[in-house]
């Protein structure tokens, strides 16, 4: 079967509302050519065939391109709810602004999570224990039920989330995935979460965060380091950008309380990472040393 042929059996196949036939030709025909387009075809065929999972992660790799569209989302939608991942499409529909699509896909969700309450109530708690409980496993662990966590309805993640903030034995870097989870679902009431460096406890409203890395401070070292190696040196440059970009996660989403000089903090970080001497180091610097030496010993905790 040619190419053409194939589209044109899919497209018959839809026509007639094969859907199983139409998700295989659609499949054949996105491995040839991964074009946005043909993600849709399939992803629609799959959803209609109701391999919900499959879809997800088809939809998964154009996701800009189903918020784009309301019949794209509401795809994109149907195939989150399906797999009761209402914490993702919670946040594909907060990311879409408000809309009448917007208040129609809420209640949807609502109803959908109402349901799930009535008849998975035992899956939801043992979910939710697990979430709570995260600081209890190991840290690679920790990934398979901070994904687990994203199948709660929105009342029991957002209670869970916020004991976790404070959670001092919970790994920082999963702290600041919590955190930037509650941003991106535009939760708009003050939570405390315990500070990376030090026995303080922060009061944020994660709805009114930057993105991670988006903050002045951010940028500025971002813009630093990218000044002073990405033309003399792009390999250590790109191996550093990506480091720095590991150390604003830790931080976020309050960089400028350890970064109190992007300048300072890029010659740290090019000094430890070359094996350059750090001596004659100003007090601020030390400071800095030792945050990024921190940061460090928490990602080597990650390996373990």
């Amino acid at each position: 079967m040619t190419p053409a042929e194939r589209q044109t059996a899919a497209e018959q196949a839809v026509a007639e509302k094969d859907w199983n036939q139409a998700a295989n030709l659609w499949e054949q025909i996105y491995q040839d050519e991964q074009s946005a387009a043909n993600n849709f075809q399939l992803v629609r065929a799959l959803v209609a065939d109701q391999q919900y999972v499959t879809a997800r992660n088809y939809a998964s790799e154009f996701e800009s391109q189903y918020l784009a569209s309301d019949e794209g989302a509401s795809v994109y939608l149907r195939a989150l709810i399906a797999n009761h991942e209402f914490i993702s499409a919670r946040i594909v529909i907060v990311a879409r602004g408000k809309s009448d699509w917007t208040q129609a896909a809420l209640t949807t969700l609502s109803a959908a999570e109402n349901d799930a309450e009535a008849h998975l109530q035992s899956t939801l708690t043992t979910t939710m224990r697990h979430f709570y409980h995260l600081s209890d496993q190991p840290v690679q662990a920790q990934v398979a039920d901070l994904q687990a966590a994203r199948h709660l309805t929105m009342q029991r993640y957002l209670t869970a989330a916020k004991f976790l903030l404070v959670d001092p034995f919970l790994h920082p870097l999963t702290r600041s995935e919590v955190l930037y989870t509650l941003h991106e679902l535009q939760v708009n009431t003050p939570v405390q979460m315990q500070w990376l460096l030090d026995d303080r406890q922060l009061t944020l409203c994660p709805a009114e965060l930057t993105e991670v890395g988006a903050d002045e401070i951010s940028l500025a070292t971002q813009q630093l380091l990218k000044i002073q190696l990405a033309d003399q040196d792009v390999f250590l440059y790109e191996n550093l950008r990506e480091l720095l970009q590991l150390q604003l996660m830790y931080l976020y989403p309050r960089p400028e309380l350890a970064i109190t000089d992007p300048a300072d903090w890029v010659a740290v970080l090019i000094a430890q990472q070359t094996g350059q001497e750090t001596t004659n180091l100003s007090e601020e610097q030390e400071k800095m040393m030792k945050i990024q030496q921190k940061i460090q010993q928490f990602s080597l905790d990650l390996q373990q």
